[in-house]
């Protein structure tokens, strides 16, 4: 009798929690990407001003209105400039910078002229800048590492109407015509390859694209940079309601009868990781993990489509992986705002929550302090660091200009001076 309660009682063990602590403990978190460190109030490093950047004499890194701003990210230490200089209609600029150290990436690229901002897309190899004035669209191509304009001249690429809509996709600009399909743009800002289908732009990498996924028909997956399609192993006959890349590879959302649907992983290619269907849908990602809503719980999984916690209630979350600290969201039921809750993924131990915000505006962390900067252009802030063991603000930087802005470019905190003149590293004293 007392052996079968033993065994009845590690069966029940395993079942309620025994095999997500073991799949902790065998699972292996990504490379963290660290800042340096960002206890102390950060101090200028490496400058780069408009002089040393070859701008003519009060220009201003500036977008104008253009809400995606005046630099143009690429996931790496380079990053591009957009300025304009004064004069009766402002001149536009292209040039670029290297976060590592601070240098001139080429010297700038004169844009149009006019007082609307063009918008510059990445694109492979280059950089294609576009302005659009209703009646026509002019681009400039431009070589990613020299600088050398390769193309100037007319373009059927559009910014402002709902055909041949420019949009970045991972690291290419992509042409979008509703209810027609995506097209690829050549050399010489024309459109090349094609894909047909919706037009809407789906989840996507860097060099992949889903179109179609969470809409009436079948979701297609291509390549960005020639257009090739990819079939993946997505489950026949089942509707694909959402689709998102993450550090694990695809995870995917299917239905093929009415209700919350399933959730499958595959691998960045699409190829199917895992047979398991995980009833409910998948909320958000982050790193190699993921976030599934189920019947009457919250669970986080491995790309292999393993459970590694189980959250009660099936409240949706916003997660953030800091290490090996998972941070999860939390809605205050009285007052609707949010804190996030860090879990060791080790052990699974919760601690106490804190009241900043980790998913929208998180720049990174030194694994000691976390950094954001709000997204609300409004926001009275630039930047703020929060410690992460006592929920306390350790620094602030105050929004003092309509141009300021702090960002992260590599490894690097980059911050754009308020008036837009000079653009330097964040550092510790």
């Amino acid at each position: 009798m007392t052996v079968v309660v033993v065994v009845t009682g590690a069966i029940m063990w395993w079942f309620s929690a025994g095999s997500e602590a073991w799949a902790r403990h065998h699972w292996s978190p990504p490379e963290s990407d660290y800042l340096p460190s960002m206890r102390a109030y950060p101090v200028a490093g490496w400058k780069a001003d408009i002089a040393t950047l070859g701008l003519p004499p009060g220009s201003s890194i500036t977008a104008g209105d253009n809400p995606q701003g005046p630099i143009i990210e690429t996931g790496t230490s380079r990053a591009y400039l957009v300025a304009s200089s004064p004069g009766p209609t402002p001149q536009w600029w292209l040039t670029g910078v290297d976060a590592t150290d601070g240098d001139r990436l080429f010297p700038p690229v004169a844009l149009n002229a006019r007082d609307k901002a063009p918008r510059c897309f990445i694109n492979g190899a280059s950089i294609v800048c576009i302005d659009d004035d209703d009646d026509r669209a002019t681009a400039w191509v431009i070589d990613r590492q020299t600088g050398e304009l390769t193309f100037t001249g007319p373009t059927d690429v559009r910014l402002i109407t709902g055909k041949l809509q420019a949009a970045q996709v991972g690291n290419y600009l992509i042409a979008a015509t509703e209810k027609q399909g995506l097209y690829g743009v050549g050399a010489r800002a024309e459109t090349t390859w094609f894909v047909p289908g919706t037009g809407v732009i789906g989840p996507h990498n860097d060099d992949l694209v889903i179109q179609g996924a969470g809409t009436e028909g079948s979701a297609t997956m291509f390549a960005l940079e020639n257009g090739e399609v990819i079939v993946p192993e997505f489950p026949s006959g089942a509707e694909t309601r959402n689709a998102k890349f993450f550090g694990g590879g695809l995870v995917g959302q299917f239905a093929d009868a009415p209700g919350p649907g399933f959730v499958q992983f595959f691998d960045d290619t699409g190829r199917l990781i895992s047979g398991n269907r995980i009833n409910g849908r998948f909320v958000s990602t982050t790193a190699n993990l993921t976030g599934i809503t189920e019947s009457d719980s919250y669970g986080i999984f491995t790309p292999q489509g393993v459970k590694l916690l189980r959250l009660s209630g099936g409240e949706t979350h916003a997660l953030q992986l800091i290490g090996t600290t998972l941070w999860v969201s939390e809605k205050d039921k009285v007052t609707q705002s949010t804190a996030f809750r860090p879990y060791d993924m080790r052990t699974g131990d919760k601690g106490e929550p804190c009241e900043f915000d980790l998913s929208t505006g998180y720049l990174g962390s030194d694994g000691t302090v976390a950094v954001r900067a709000p997204v609300n252009p409004k926001s009275d802030l630039l930047a703020d660091a929060w410690d992460l063991s006592t929920c306390e603000r350790v620094w602030s930087i105050p929004r003092n200009g309509p141009l300021g802005r702090v960002t992260r470019l590599g490894d690097t905190l980059v911050r754009l001076s308020d008036d837009g003149t000079e653009l330097y590293s964040l550092v510790a004293p």
